[in-house]
């Protein structure tokens, strides 16, 4: 028995070329659409670690600067860097010293009862971190080979926050502490533990401007000293 010609019919070459484009779009749409879920996920992890590195410099300083030495510990530390008179350097608490050109000098404990000087300084963009060897003894040992911790930086700066007389620049203020025993002693009304107290330093404020996607980002830590 002949089986009729129309039940033998299967797909045309046209019917066949046209499934073979609608799968090729398909295809193509995929692919776009994965390579631009990729770009993505690419930018997203990119920010998620630039957000991780700048939380982490953020996090060092704030555990640096709240392990500062006091002045028992070290007496001539101010003489060892410099002094007051140096150039551009205030030293807005005891084992912290501050210049905005070579940036951020102090010492702090170990947890272990040695003491290290350490720098915070930007250098061509990058903000680095340099430590010395821990010691038990003075002097210290000089901050030794640097890491470099943030990059895309523009500048930076240091405030200090001042009981009665609020946020300061370190020279201001340091300046303001030189003159204020000249005015107590030409008849000021402050005793002494009012004077010791508004000059004391309760806190500072670091301040990182960076370059992020061609606009420039501003972040802002405060540390409340010990």
């Amino acid at each position: 028995m002949k089986i009729p010609a129309h039940a033998q019919r299967g797909f045309t070459l046209i019917e066949v070329l046209v499934a073979l484009v609608l799968l090729a779009l398909l295809g193509l749409i995929s692919w776009r659409g994965l390579d631009a879920v990729h770009r993505v996920s690419e930018r997203l992890d990119a920010r998620a670690e630039e957000t991780l590195s700048l939380v982490r410099a953020l996090g060092q300083v704030e555990r640096d600067l709240r392990r500062h030495a006091g002045a028992d510990v070290l007496p001539a530390w101010q003489a060892a860097v410099g002094g007051p008179a140096s150039p551009g350097l205030s030293f807005p608490a005891a084992g912290i010293a501050w210049a905005r050109e070579s940036g951020l000098l102090l010492v702090r404990s170990t947890g272990d009862g040695r003491w290290q000087r350490l720098r915070w300084y930007v250098d061509q963009g990058v903000l680095y971190r340099a430590a010395g060897a821990p010691s038990y003894r003075l002097p210290l040992p000089e901050p030794g080979t640097a890491v470099a911790v943030l990059d895309g930086m523009r500048a930076w700066s240091l405030r200090e926050w001042r009981p009665g007389q609020g946020w300061m620049d370190p020279q201001a203020a340091s300046a303001a502490a030189t003159a204020a025993p000249r005015a107590a002693a030409r008849g000021g009304r402050r005793t002494g533990t009012e004077s010791a107290s508004a000059d004391e330093t309760a806190g500072l404020e670091f301040v990182l401007h960076r370059q992020e996607d061609g606009a420039r980002r501003t972040y802002r830590k405060v540390v409340l000293l010990p």
